[in-house]
């Protein structure tokens, strides 16, 4: 394996992460587009909720629990459902995460965020075909959801098909260069391209 693929493979570890938590901060969910990466409201979800914008301010296990008392004092508060799948799946709960998304497209099954997030932990566990079947039918009516591209490219680069992936993150960096899900997808693109312009087999 190349320099650029072999770190673009551990940094496919860390992004199949951070989709959760992009789509777990979504508060429209059944909106899609550039827009998908917009800021969560003030009380989306609780203080310290890790995200993509900094280090959480408390422990893992504290938001759990906030988010299960959350979700005990309204079970149908689906951007509380989203927080709580998100949170399961970095506590390695995968099949809590699962009934969790579940629980949120029963009350919007057409929520973006939870479809998409549903499909990383399907992806988690294993079931590859049946998380791409899930972004493709995300993408079929939502083409222009940065998100699910981006999960979509972590998805076609972890089965090997790297032509597929960086079509995939090209297209998640133009949907909204500037957002940290654009960045992070050029910069995969770049490392790609990097990759094909030092290969033996480029051409001069």
């Amino acid at each position: 394996m190349t320099r650029p693929l072999a770190l673009i493979a551990v940094g496919v570890a860390v992004a199949a992460a951070v989709v959760i938590v992009v789509v777990g901060l979504t508060t429209g969910g059944g909106e899609a587009g550039a827009g998908s990466s917009a800021d969560p409201t003030a009380d989306a979800l609780p203080a310290g909720h890790p995200s993509i914008g900094g280090d959480p301010t408390e422990e893992p296990h504290v938001a759990l629990k906030d988010l299960e008392a959350r979700r005990a004092e309204d079970p149908g508060d689906v951007r509380v459902l989203l927080g709580l799948g998100e949170a399961y799946f970095f506590a390695q709960r995968l099949d809590d995460a699962e009934q969790t998304y579940d629980e949120a497209l029963d009350i919007e099954p057409d929520n973006v965020a939870g479809q998409t997030g549903r499909a990383m932990v399907w992806h988690a566990q294993g079931r590859s075909k049946q998380a791409e079947a899930a972004l493709r039918a995300v993408l079929k009516q939502h083409p222009d959801d940065q998100e699910a591209h981006f999960a979509l490219a972590i998805l076609c680069f972890s089965d090997g098909r790297v032509d597929e992936a960086r079509s995939h993150w090209q297209r998640a960096a133009d949907l909204d260069p500037a957002s940290a899900t654009g960045r992070r997808a050029q910069s995969f693109v770049d490392l790609l391209d990097d990759g094909a312009s030092t290969s033996p087999h480029s051409s001069d």
